[in-house]
Parts: C-alpha cells; sequence; structure tokens
C-alpha cells in the first residue's frame, strides 16, 4: 500500500513540474489589403531575443485571424515579434499558386512588419499595399 502511495506521489510530480512555457497573450485582429480584408492566408510571429516559440493564425475570409503557439495554446509570447504573413490561392494541380499579396510580406526579414506583444489582449490589425511598380526610363 505504502509503495503505491509513493508511486502515486511521485507520478503527480513529475506531472506537476511540466514546462508552463513562456507568458502568452491573447493576439487578435484583422489583415487588410489594399483596404480590403485579405480573404484567406497565415500569419506567423517570430519572436525576437529570447528562445520562444512561434506563434501561428490562419486569416479568416473576413479577414480576422486569432493566434496560438501549437507548444502552448492560445496567444502569443509576451515581447517582439516580427511578422510575416503569406496568402495564396490554389489554381489547380495543373498550374502555379497565385500570389494574393506581394511576396515580400512571407518574410520576416523582408515584410517590414512587427507587433509588440503585452500581457492582456492585443489587437493587432496589419494593413498590406500594392507594391508600386518602378517606371523606366525610355
Amino acid at each position: 500500500m505504502i509503495k503505491i502511495q509513493l508511486s502515486l506521489l511521485l507520478v503527480a510530480l513529475v506531472v506537476g513540474c511540466g514546462d508552463a512555457g513562456p507568458p502568452l497573450a491573447e493576439v487578435s485582429g484583422i489583415v487588410t489589403y489594399d483596404g480590403q480584408p485579405l480573404p484567406t492566408g497565415t500569419i506567423t510571429f517570430v519572436p525576437q531575443g529570447a528562445d520562444l516559440p512561434y506563434a501561428y493564425a490562419t486569416i479568416q475570409g473576413d479577414g480576422t485571424y486569432y493566434a496560438e503557439t501549437p507548444e502552448y495554446g492560445n496567444g502569443v509570447p509576451v515581447g517582439n515579434h516580427k511578422i510575416m504573413i503569406s496568402a495564396m490561392k490554389d489554381m489547380g494541380p495543373e498550374a502555379p499558386v497565385e500570389l494574393l499579396i506581394p511576396s515580400k510580406y512571407s518574410s520576416d526579414q523582408s515584410s517590414g512588419l512587427t507587433a509588440n506583444v503585452v500581457e492582456g489582449e492585443n489587437t493587432i490589425n496589419f494593413s498590406l499595399e500594392v507594391e508600386k511598380k518602378k517606371r523606366r526610363k525610355l
């Protein structure tokens, strides 16, 4: 009987000492492109600094999103993040995918998008712009 109780206590201690993860905060918002809600896509929050997990969100048909981390659930690690957003349309098995936004947004190094996530609820909207075409000199 004592062995069973000690075993249960040991299991409880091991389970209770699991990694709680980093502090997370709720992050939601809307993504627009050229003034209109982006109807599909994904957002990635790339943390700057310590060894923190990335957070992701799927953009809904009305442009809204709600971010989460795969390891720890709802929320984004508190702190500064670089952002990358991808949105494409599948044109079928014989055709290449069509990008719905400029490719620069699909990299945290070139998007120019950032977010500072603070404790509590965060509403972070992203307004993506159409790339202006460069004029060629004649």
